[in-house]
């Protein structure tokens, strides 16, 4: 068992070394990537940003392995453009946003069950806290903090080992039932670690000067500074593309 976890941590290092020059969807950022550095802004409302699922697996009504998982940007339980899907859907891969000419453009979305369901990474670097090679997870069905561990069907938000982000985890597995720590759980909180946060690509502000996201811009989990829902007042209403960030697009 310890010369597995040894053999897939080194794929994990070797993988995100890779994908991350590419700037892919599930890629850690490292120091030389061209967006380091980029400001990146808090989601401004009425963005309400949560995650949910489109209920396409066998099951109706219950969340399974055949269910596709979207980042839910207006928090509306309904599929919009400008959603993010975090599983493949048909031809439509993990990473991609919605447009007006999709075929799941306003199909209903359900609440993920778990009441802890959040962003969590699962500490195999060897040090106190996130880093480099800490894997990223959607966890989908949990309902206890602390102690949390992923478990069957949650959904992997980078690359582990030879596992794709997007792909969900099956009970054969070898990162299943994995212990975690949370980035940002709940979605809203901004915290404890990361928040979600885009680079407004395109510059465009609205009428009071309030940056406006849409598709061209780019999502991702950010470590740099804390978020004003976090921290109050000793919060900041924007951060950086800094090392270790995960990209939610591309």
């Amino acid at each position: 068992m310890g010369f597995m976890k040894v053999c897939l941590l080194t794929m994990l290092v070797l993988a995100l070394s890779f994908s991350s020059s590419l700037g892919q969807f599930g890629s850690k950022v490292l120091t030389g990537d061209a967006d380091v550095g980029r400001l990146l802004e808090d989601l401004p409302a009425p963005l309400n940003p949560k995650f949910g699922y489109w209920d396409t697996g066998i099951n109706p009504g219950i969340y399974d392995d055949g269910d596709t998982i979207y980042l839910d940007m207006w928090g509306n339980n309904i599929i919009d453009a400008n959603d993010i899907r975090l599983t493949d859907y048909g031809s439509y891969r993990a990473g991609t946003k919605v447009t007006s000419a999709d075929n799941d453009i306003n199909k209903p979305l359900l609440n993920l069950p778990g009441q802890q369901a959040g962003i969590y990474y699962a500490d195999h670097y060897g040090s106190q806290g996130y880093d480099l090679a800490d894997p990223v997870y959607l966890l989908v069905t949990n309902s206890i903090l602390p102690g949390a561990k992923t478990a069957t069907n949650d959904v992997r938000l980078v690359r582990v080992g030879g596992l794709a982000p997007g792909t969900k985890i099956l009970d054969i597995h070898p990162d299943n039932d994995w212990p975690v720590i949370p980035m940002i759980v709940p979605l809203s909180s901004g915290g404890p670690i990361a928040t979600l946060r885009f680079y407004n690509a395109n510059g465009n502000v609205d009428g009071v000067g309030n940056p406006i996201y849409d598709y061209s811009d780019d999502l991702y989990i950010d470590i740099s500074l804390p978020s004003i829902a976090f921290a109050g007042p000793g919060g900041y209403p924007f951060g950086f593309v800094v090392p270790n960030n995960v990209r939610l697009t591309g």
